[in-house]
């Protein structure tokens, strides 16, 4: 027998045990571990390792006799490299190749002689490209090349769409996904890009935004401040406010973002403040109209016991927490950008009771007029779902019907930029992931 038939004896010895070890051994190491799972966690990655180490073992085995036809045989250092680069890579491509089979349902995985023939072509390659002849080196890097990038391509294509993992991920119900301009508005959530949005939405020009309005009325502790001071109580947020003594026992201080009055009642420090956008002359008119709640308004308003109240003309009060008091705001709602606040929501038809403590008035066609104490709007009947438009009380109410005949299913290119990626699971979805962004 000449060199060279022995030459190719090594060869086909050496591809023909690393077939077998990636299509037989290393198939039963993963098997093996299974049953691992009842012990525990730390004896599945003893299995783990202890499989490892018998492949690898085995490939030592494998170059020790036919190092003479590979770039790496020969010293010790050597063939464990050998060893190393053939588990490595063959175990990187064989899991890639079984992912991209069972999202393609091939059945590969399931198939006990696929399994065979199949699972030791990455092994195979590998110790291909690193055989001394070289157009056998060069073939093998070739299959390499091209095994892999078909791979990657199957695993880009194969799987769930990006679509439907992004919904997913942020709990949407694709019929649900609406979006509309809305002429002089913006939403708030830009993610769609543009004017264009869902949720809520508020007026483009800041200006068009009316400022809150607001007047709380607190009640603090006995303190050693008398008539002929400028001061307020060290607990309120306007004890370091500017302070200027007026008729009648009052003390007029303005801070940064609220003025009011101090008065004084009975042991009682009482300051009536507002947001700077309540007028003054209401606010002082306030604070001389204080006076201790009555034990009826205590008992409906389900207040502390020391409570203060006043006359606020305009403006609906009620308890609030912390600190204990009241707070009034205007009656008919056209305060801050609650009032001219405009959202978009669609939702399941079957699921939404659209005249609940409302009054509702219907102009036919699928579409409804809602008018409630605070908010107005339309919901409008298309298919299974129900378009819903509310806005404040000073939103112009053709605009709102207009939004509501407007909005529209968002399209998938619009989903896909406005919703975030879905989070990935595992390795292989990040790798999807990258190369449906970057491919």
């Amino acid at each position: 027998m000449t060199n060279a038939d022995g030459a190719r004896g090594l060869v086909a010895l050496q591809l023909g045990a690393v077939w077998a070890l990636g299509g037989l051994l290393l198939p039963a190491v993963v098997q093996g571990l299974a049953p691992l799972l009842f012990i525990g966690w730390g004896a599945v990655l003893a299995g783990a390792l202890g499989g490892v180490a018998a492949v690898v073992t085995c490939l030592w085995l494998v170059i020790t006799p036919t190092g003479s036809v590979s770039v790496l045989g020969g010293t010790a250092p050597r063939r464990a490299c050998w060893a190393l680069l053939v588990f490595g890579g063959g175990a990187a491509l064989w899991r890639l190749g079984w992912a991209v089979t069972d999202e393609a349902q091939l059945g590969v995985s399931n198939h006990q002689v696929l399994t065979v023939v199949l699972g030791g072509v990455p092994f195979v390659l590998m110790a291909g490209m690193l055989l001394r002849p070289r157009p056998l080196r060069l073939g093998a890097a070739a299959a390499l090349v091209g095994v892999a990038a078909l791979g990657l391509l199957a695993l880009k294509h194969l799987g769930p769409d990006e679509l439907p993992m992004r919904l997913q991920s942020a709990g949407l119900d694709r019929s649900t996904a609406y979006a509309v301009e809305i002429p002089g508005y913006r939403p708030v959530d830009d993610a769609y890009g543009g004017r264009l949005g869902t949720g809520d939405f508020l007026p483009a020009d800041p200006n068009a935004v009316p400022p809150p309005r607001y007047v709380t009325i607190v009640a603090y502790g006995p303190s050693a401040w008398r008539d002929g001071q400028c001061q307020v109580p060290v607990d309120s947020h306007l004890s370091t406010a500017d302070c200027t003594l007026e008729s009648g026992g009052l003390a007029y201080v303005h801070g940064v973002v609220e003025h009011g009055y101090r008065v004084r009642r009975g042991a009682a420090s009482v300051v009536v403040a507002g947001s700077l956008a309540v007028d003054r002359q209401l606010l002082r008119q306030a604070a001389l109209t204080v006076r201790p709640a009555t034990a009826a308004e205590r008992a409906t308003a389900a207040a502390p016991e020391r409570m203060f109240v006043a006359d606020v003309p305009g403006y609906r009060g009620q308890p609030m927490g912390i600190p204990p008091g009241m707070s009034y705001e205007p009656a008919d709602h056209s305060s801050g950008p609650q009032s001219v606040l405009i959202s978009l929501h669609a939702v399941r038809a079957a699921s939404d009771t659209i005249c609940f403590q409302v009054i509702c008035q219907p102009e036919g066609d699928g579409l409804t007029y809602v008018r409630g104490d605070a908010t107005q709007g339309y919901v409008l009947r298309r298919g299974e779902v129900n378009v819903r438009v509310t806005g404040g009380v000073s939103v112009d109410r053709a605009l709102l019907r207009q939004v509501a005949l407007a909005a529209r299913p968002a399209t998938d290119a619009e989903l896909l930029r406005a919703l975030p990626p879905a989070p990935a699971d595992g390795p292989l979805d990040r790798l999807r992931t990258w190369l449906r962004e970057h491919t």
